[in-house]
């Protein structure tokens, strides 16, 4: 694979930890920040839509490359990716949905977050911190010392008010009908749509019976969850880049 990949993380944290990224050997990664997190994490004190977290990536990426990419969304970052590919098609040259949100029912964490108080996100973030291994274990994560590091960084890549902003972007964009129907258009368009999730956790995500059918590929990683790259990150890294042609 010669053009570069651009994974886009989730709801929590990122996707650089060397851990994730150390099976995609001789593959060019970007892992970029979104709006409100890490780097970008002084940006916490704004709403934002997800066209806006597009833009912000297609700014990110315009700065350091000339090339279309392969993008790749996991979770939240699938609906970004969605609306990435939709707003800017000439930078991309295919599509991975990872367990991304499609529809409200995805985004059920989100519109649990959307409505609470900072104070009431600060203290399940607190608790989860207190025992990552409890949390991640909920998502069926065996406890290793890289899935625990790794969860532990995702916790505090972020403040609470990003996470609210971000839940509530969510929220608002999948619950669009015209969400859906850019979905639509971008498989229309001939653009390599693949899918990836874990076969503990496929059942839960709520893929449009169309999109199941004119799907690229339709890839599941057995005996993992949602949180695919923290339980196999080198089946994961294959998964993800075996489709992929220029």
């Amino acid at each position: 694979m010669k053009s570069p990949l651009l994974l886009v993380h989730g709801l929590f944290g990122s996707l650089s930890a060397a851990g994730i990224l150390a099976p995609f050997t001789n593959k060019s990664v970007f892992t970029p920040d979104l709006i409100g997190y890490g780097q970008y994490r002084e940006q916490h004190g704004r709403e934002w839509t997800l066209n806006d977290q597009a833009e912000h990536l297609e700014n990110w990426l315009r700065t350091r490359t000339d090339e279309s990419v392969h993008l790749a969304g996991h979770s939240v970052g699938g609906a970004v990716a969605v609306l990435m590919a939709k707003r800017y098609p000439e930078k991309v040259r295919s599509l991975t949905l990872i367990e991304g949100n499609l529809t409200l029912g995805d985004a059920f964490w989100s519109q649990k977050i959307a409505s609470q108080s900072l104070d009431e996100i600060q203290i399940e973030v607190n608790g989860f911190r207190g025992d990552v291994t409890a949390w991640i274990a909920r998502a069926g994560v065996k406890p290793t010392k890289f899935a625990i590091e790794t969860a532990t960084g995702w916790l505090d890549n972020q403040p609470v008010a990003t996470l609210r902003a971000q839940a509530r972007a969510v929220v608002s964009e999948t619950g669009k009908e015209s969400y859906l129907e850019g979905l639509r258009s971008i498989v229309s368009s001939g653009l390599p749509v693949h899918l990836l999730s874990g076969a503990n956790s496929r059942s839960g995500w709520n893929v449009p019976g169309w999109l199941e059918e004119n799907a690229t590929t339709d890839q599941i990683i057995p005996q993992a969850g949602h949180l695919m790259m923290i339980e196999q990150p080198e089946i994961f890294a294959h998964m993800v880049t075996n489709n992929l042609t220029d």
